[in-house]
């Protein structure tokens, strides 16, 4: 069974949670990373992601990162980022 878009009211697939035509998200459909974790649409997603906090002046020459990487020298930094050789 066919699902109308409704932004453009173009027929996607039954089983499609983005228009083919315009991108817009189909209601009532479940995107594919909700489907794989039996997820409702409206459930916040268990982050996985994990914040290291360190020093204003940051990480230094032969420390450890993230209990396996040990830094060897600082290759650039601007903005919001430092980049190290590790």
């Amino acid at each position: 069974m066919a699902t109308k878009c409704p932004k453009c009211q173009t027929e996607n697939p039954a089983d499609t949670s983005y228009c083919g035509k315009c991108g817009t998200r189909i209601q009532g459909t479940r995107t594919e990373f909700q489907r794989i974790r039996n997820m409702s649409p409206n459930s916040a997603a268990p982050s996985v992601t994990r914040t290291l906090e360190t020093t204003p002046e940051g990480l230094g020459k032969g420390e450890l990162f993230a209990g396996r990487f040990e830094l060897i020298e600082e290759l650039g930094a601007g903005g919001m980022v430092i980049v190290y050789r590790a």
